[in-house]
């Protein structure tokens, strides 16, 4: 079962040398929502794409799924993976380093 407790995350967090307010700055997401609650999960529930896939009768899955990809991860409607610009990296301060 993975960890659903927020004071096991801290505790987890601890140990690897971040404190609260680090946990909070780093993973503000993460840590708002375990702060809200998180049930028990461990990874086996069949997802609401496979749940729309049985209800509405359909043999795969590829038929409900709203964004579909091919075989290669290609999104074929939006056209991505597309080469991103310079400028755009520039926009968001993202940039290669080369080693």
């Amino acid at each position: 079962v993975r960890n659903h407790d927020p004071e096991i995350m801290e505790k987890a967090f601890e140990l690897v040398g971040l404190g609260e307010a680090d946990v909070k700055a780093r993973f503000p997401a993460m840590y708002s929502a375990f702060c809200y609650g998180a049930p028990p999960h461990a990874g086996i529930a069949p997802g609401v794409d496979r749940m729309v896939m049985l209800l509405a009768g359909e043999d795969s899955i590829r038929e409900i799924i709203p964004f579909p990809m091919n075989k290669s991860a290609q999104d074929l409607m939006m056209g991505a993976p597309s080469q991103v610009s310079q400028q755009q990296m520039d926009e968001l301060g993202i940039r290669f380093v080369t080693e």
